[in-house]
């Protein structure tokens, strides 16, 4: 796969698992979810499953060929600067990674023996994924692979917010 390739697939892991993000966040208020519907409550748990396994691939694959480090060339720079962005240790983030790859084995991979889900902080996850493509697309987009995408992950993700809050609102008030 060349660089360009690898490049502008992280960049859609990055944009696909914001946009699943903003999906589930929307449907919840006050740490409740909006709907009732079993159909609604599985659609917004599948947003996050599918959050997780985008998640996993850019920080918690290390021999995965999406991992930040295959894009990223100055990974000590990177990796500090995704440090400060969390407010976090490098032992805080490996906490973090190792709590959602058991997530992500435990619940979605497999149902294995533990019957209660933890579900990681997802502003923790948000931050990181944030960082990642605001970074390769302001140091490692030496060839324009990024045209056409998104300018920002702010603005990416709050696209996706406003429309899922829109959307689950709507089908409140039709409940």
């Amino acid at each position: 796969m060349t660089r360009t390739n690898r490049l502008r697939r992280v960049g859609i892991l990055c944009c696909h698992c914001l946009r699943n993000l903003a999906f589930r966040n929307a449907g919840w208020r006050k740490g409740a979810f909006l709907l009732t519907e079993q159909f609604w409550i599985n659609a917004n748990g599948n947003f996050l499953d599918i959050a997780v396994l985008e998640w996993c691939k850019l920080f918690a694959d290390t021999h995965g060929k999406h991992f930040w480090s295959k894009v990223v060339t100055q990974k000590q720079d990177f990796n500090r600067g995704l440090l400060k962005t969390l407010d976090a240790t490098q032992a805080d983030f490996e906490a973090y990674v190792q709590e959602v790859k058991t997530y992500r084995d435990k619940f979605i991979a497999h149902l294995d023996d533990d019957e209660i889900m933890q579900i990681s902080l997802l502003g923790f996850m948000r931050k990181s994924v944030s960082y990642l493509y605001d970074y390769i697309l302001a140091n490692e987009d030496d060839g324009n692979v990024f045209s056409d995408a998104p300018t920002n992950s702010g603005n990416h993700y709050s696209k996706y917010f406003k429309e899922g809050k829109a959307a689950y609102e709507e089908l409140k008030q039709q409940a």
